[in-house]
């Protein structure tokens, strides 16, 4: 399978979604016969010459696999016919080395690994049978096989590429960067660079003013200078393939050293300028951008807000991976991008930006107008791309204030004065979807503000949502007097199953808060929940005042709240359930903080176990009992899914059965369509609380939980 057969010959290459279009062009101006753009690459045509100039000179692919099969694959029987249907001895030696790479499900295979294992297992046995020996399994073979399953068909292939083509050279392979290198080319290629090169410009500028470890810079001037990706690895073809072809190979290689060689002779057309704020990254990026050989570039550190001037060029390119952080607000985020509009705006009229960005960031707060914008997904985050055409920054700025937003504020502030007078708490709720226009709860947290975002309706136009949310992030600081970097964001959604409790981040912003002289610790970043639900404050205040020498019984305790109410009360005892050890463990902190760090007469337990496990098991009594199950959860004692609704008559029997005769069972659930079974009141003294549990801060929502004090007839 050399240059000169005259087969025509099936290539799919690989790349980032989304730049699928640019690689069908890269690939058709190597040298592609015929392309058909995939999910995630392209079906190319070519002989070996156009597959080796793609494999040294594509800056877009990631990976190169020579098609040797395609057909049926719906089960193992269909996709042996199409293994056995290729001469692997053309390909690999029979005392050679392979991997094979497996995708995809069928009928009988359902686990990757085992694809990869039965497949390798075919390919011995077709050299066992003719030559009695098979080939080896390494991590550095002779040969990749890729075998791909989708709906019932299979593609068998071999990888031509030694190693990712993403990997240029001047990067270690498991060093990590805010994007890959192809990644980073492609978004040259969007922002209209490869132009800027192919036009009559005398001088030609690319900088980067927050370059982190350069990546776009390098891709930059490789693009600039004529230097094939390629050539800058050890290994960029599978030399060990017996279709190789060595003489080929040399000729497109040393081709490229020409060009290479021609490319750095017009150095002198462009300046390269990177500046970051961050000494690490600066000295990585020069590290790399030497290692290559690459001419001299200019590297300045520090803020947007002391950039110098930038240097003289005819024409340029302001590229730049704009910093976003899901932790950061627009309000936080607003002087870097407004400092990074400033610089752009005073840069020459001949000069074009472009900013690649989280999907989400503020990309507005720049206040210049971008031409375009495209999509992209790095890593597995969904990114865009925005061009600008002219850098010039709006005569009338967004206005990111919202008066009605704040004057609503301002009014419920007022309203909870006498909560905040008499200190009863420094966590509560300042404002909850008052104004349909501005969808977001939000709960103050002592000097911290924690804004949930519900989803807004189908109704609303996406980027109107967008605008409105920005708008309430860049208002609540000034309204509220809090540090922009002080306010914590996430979406508000339904939550099923075990979500409400999983770990959202890594952030762990944890702080201390206080409420009716109890002290707790919340965390404001990690979970959906902070671990205070805010409109139980009354009632773990009514814990207090009523707990001293009683027993108390604290079910589904979450992270121990109404325990430490119950134990600043004076309880003589207090035994806390729940499920999770992450929970109880900060439940322990959360005694601990409140000065019971010692427990020598084991007055407060944690137990960790199912609720309505342990519950139906208890043979003990307590005078106090706080109830506040979920309204849905898995357990193993009930048919299928726990249901507040269904079965709270069960719950709260097994919770009576515990409970002393002049005890009470505080009952509680946040199903807003709960109805309390009428068996219960007819069975029990049942004294309807809702409307007294309700804190000020969550009048407006009355339906925000339940509440009922139970008693024994």
């Amino acid at each position: 399978m050399h240059a000169h057969d005259a087969t025509p010959l099936t290539w799919f290459f690989a790349c980032p979604q989304f730049i699928e279009p640019l690689l069908a062009n890269e690939l058709t101006s190597l040298g592609a016969q015929q392309v058909k753009i995939g999910h995630a690459g392209v079906q190319a045509h070519g002989d070996l010459t156009f597959a080796y100039t793609a494999l040294l000179w594509s800056r877009l692919a990631s990976r190169a696999t020579l098609q040797l099969a395609s057909g049926f694959g719906k089960n193992q029987q269909e996709l042996l016919v199409l293994l056995q249907s290729i001469p692997w001895d053309e390909h690999l030696r029979a005392n050679g080395s392979l991997k094979v790479r497996f995708f995809g499900l069928n009928d009988d295979i359902r686990n990757t690994q085992f694809g990869a294992q039965w497949v390798k297992d075919q390919i011995a046995d077709y050299f066992v049978a003719r030559e009695g020996i098979r080939p080896n399994v390494s991590n550095e073979p002779d040969l990749v096989v890729v075998v791909n399953l989708h709906k019932g068909n299979a593609s068998v292939g071999i990888e031509l590429n030694q190693h990712s083509l993403h990997h240029r050279g001047y990067r270690q392979a498991d060093s990590r960067a805010a994007m890959r290198e192809n990644l980073a080319a492609a978004v040259l290629v969007r922002a209209g660079w490869p132009e800027l090169i192919a036009s009559d410009a005398t001088t030609l500028a690319l900088f980067d003013p927050i370059c982190g470890a350069g990546t776009l810079l390098i891709e930059g001037a490789l693009m600039a200078l004529d230097i094939a990706p390629g050539l800058l690895r050890t290994n960029t073809v599978a030399e060990r393939w017996l279709g190789h072809d060595a003489n080929l190979w040399q000729q497109l290689w040393n081709n490229a050293e020409q060009r290479r060689t021609e490319g750095l002779a017009k150095e002198a057309r462009y300046v390269f300028w990177g500046n970051d704020s961050n000494p690490a990254e600066l000295i990585a990026a020069r590290a790399d951008w030497r290692s290559i050989d690459l001419p001299a570039a200019r590297w300045t550190q520090g803020a947007l807000t002391a950039m110098p001037e930038a240097s003289a060029a005819a024409s340029g390119l302001i590229i730049n991976h704009t910093p976003y952080q899901t932790s950061m607000t627009a309000a936080a985020l607003q002087p870097l991008y407004q400092a990074l509009g400033q610089w752009m705006a005073r840069l020459p009229a001949t000069y074009h930006g472009a900013l690649f960005a989280d999907a989400n960031a503020p990309i507005p707060l720049t206040n210049l107008f971008y031409s375009k914008e495209y999509r992209f997904v790095n890593s597995e985050d969904e990114c865009k791309l925005y061009t600008f055409n002219q850098l010039a920054q709006k005569e009338r700025p967004t206005d990111w204030f919202s008066e009605d937003l704040a004057n609503r504020i301002l009014k419920n502030l007022r309203k909870l004065k006498p909560l905040i007078k008499r200190g009863d708490s420094d966590a509560y709720r300042v404002y909850d979807a008052d104004i349909p226009e501005y969808a977001i709860a939000v709960d103050r947290y002592a000097d911290w503000l924690h804004v949930q975002e519900y989803a807004p309706p189908k109704t609303i136009d996406e980027k109107t949502a967008k605008h409105r949310l920005e708008q309430a992030l860049m208002t609540l600081p000034n309204v509220l007097d809090v540090n922009p970097n002080h306010i914590v964001l996430k979406q508000r959604k339904q939550q099923k199953g075990k979500s409400q409790y999983e770990k959202q981040g890594r952030a762990e912003q944890a702080l201390h808060v206080t409420e009716h002289c109890v002290t707790f610790k919340v965390n404001l970043t990690d979970y959906l929940d902070t671990g205070l639900f805010l409109d139980h404050r009354p009632m773990r205040y009514w814990l207090q005042q009523h707990a001293k020498d009683k027993r108390v019984l604290n079910l589904f305790c979450y992270t121990g709240t109404a325990s430490v109410h119950a134990a600043v009360g004076g309880a003589s005892r207090v035994d806390s359930v729940d499920m999770s050890a992450t929970y109880l463990a900060w439940a322990r902190e959360n005694l601990a903080l409140n000065g019971f760090q010692h427990d020598p007469y084991r007055r407060y337990r944690f137990i960790q176990d199912n609720v309505l496990d342990w519950l139906s098991e208890c043979n003990e009594q307590y005078d106090l009992i706080f109830l506040d199950p979920p309204t849905f959860s898995n357990s193993k004692r009930m048919e299928g899914a726990f249901d507040v609704q269904r079965d709270h008559i069960a719950l709260i029997n097994d919770a009576m059965r515990v409970l002393s005769a002049e005890g009470t069972l505080i009952f509680s659930n946040n199903f807003r369509k709960f109805q309390l079974d009428p068996e219960v009141e007819a069975k029990y003294q049942v004294q309807d609380y809702r409307k007294a549990s309700l804190p000020l801060d969550f009048e407006r929502d009355p339906k925000i939980h339940g509440c009922w004090l139970i008693k024994h007839r």
